[in-house]
């Protein structure tokens, strides 16, 4: 059997040119010169930073117990351990792939609790749903308290782009008119067939269970919980951040409002198909800060000590858990 094959080949390629993308956007950023940047970090005040880990290992916990409340529905009852563990394995993996962390914890949680993988998928699906409600709900709240900064920021960022795409909306439609002209043809021809087949009834299963997992938000055994971590979790998110500000003098002046734009930004940095946000939050951050009156140096300074401490964080717990989940698997296979 072969083992370079063109699907293996086209996915180490997407890897490849998301990490080339994300150390790309990092050096250019950071092209003239990482000195001023280690001269800033000498005169930090870690106890913030500390501060900051302990914060966002809360968060992680927090989030690992929505996970299990979002689970029960669907019949499965993990600990709130083995949840944890398998959370952060997730994060791990997606510092290496982005998006198969997802699919990591659930491999993770059906090694250790034997929960099927399609069960535990449905409640990401739809945990990774309301995570982007979530952070719109949280985008509008900040456009009404600082609609002015952002608004300047994102129109010196994006506007260029945005009339790009405009510009070329209407090939974009004739595309999605001609590929759905395509999908109903081949539907017509070959859909009866389809239908009769074994591996049809496969995939209508595994898609139920999955989506069984999905709507579990709609029937939760304890509402109260799950919304109130909910809520937690970006609580806790914003302080993870927010703290930092005090660990540098340029940053200590900045109240909760900037505290909020700088959960915004790096909301927006950790969803962009790049490793661990690597580039895109230096570039959101240091970008948004320079609207508070922080320059451009300290700024920079500023993205990456937030950006490394989390992402340090996330290393040394992610390997303590997969090594964690790796002795637990052999000692039950013993």
């Amino acid at each position: 059997m072969a083992v370079f094959t063109k699907k293996n080949l086209f996915s180490a390629l997407k890897i490849l040119l998301s990490l080339g993308l994300a150390l790309l956007l990092f050096w250019y950023l950071y092209r003239d010169g990482f000195s001023d940047t280690i001269d800033r970090l000498k005169q930090v005040n870690y106890l913030w930073v500390w501060l900051s880990l302990l914060i966002g290992i809360a968060a992680h916990l927090v989030r690992a117990y929505r996970w299990k409340l979002l689970m029960e529905p669907t019949g499965n009852y993990p600990s709130l351990m083995k949840c944890f563990l398998a959370l952060l394995v997730g994060y791990l993996v997606n510092l290496a792939v982005p998006r198969l962390g997802e699919l990591s914890r659930c491999l993770v949680l059906k090694n250790t609790a034997k929960i099927p993988v399609t069960s535990s998928l449905g409640t990401v699906v739809s945990e990774r749903v309301l995570d982007v409600l979530s952070l719109l709900a949280i985008i509008g709240f900040t456009l009404l308290i600082e609609f002015d900064k952002l608004n300047e920021f994102f129109r010196s960022l994006f506007l260029d782009k945005i009339k790009g795409v405009f510009a070329n909306v209407q090939i974009l439609l004739i595309f999605l008119a001609v590929l759905t002209l395509v999908i109903v043809v081949l539907w017509f021809a070959f859909g009866k067939r389809v239908l009769r087949s074994t591996w049809w009834n496969k995939v209508k299963s595994l898609l139920h269970q999955t989506w069984l997992g999905f709507i579990s938000i709609t029937r939760l055994k304890k509402p109260g919980p799950f919304w109130i971590s909910t809520v937690g979790i970006w609580v806790l998110y914003y302080f993870m951040s927010y703290v930092v500000f005090f660990a540098m003098e340029p940053t200590a002046h900045l109240d909760w409002k900037a505290g909020m734009a700088l959960l915004v930004m790096g909301g927006l940095a950790m969803s962009a198909p790049v490793q661990g946000g690597i580039g895109a939050f230096h570039l959101l951050v240091a970008g948004l800060l320079i609207y508070y009156g922080v320059g451009k140096e300290d700024g920079l300074s500023f993205a990456f000590l937030l950006h490394s401490s989390q992402m340090v964080l996330i290393l040394s717990m992610g390997t303590i858990s997969a090594i964690t989940v790796l002795l637990v698997s052999k000692k039950a296979a013993a």
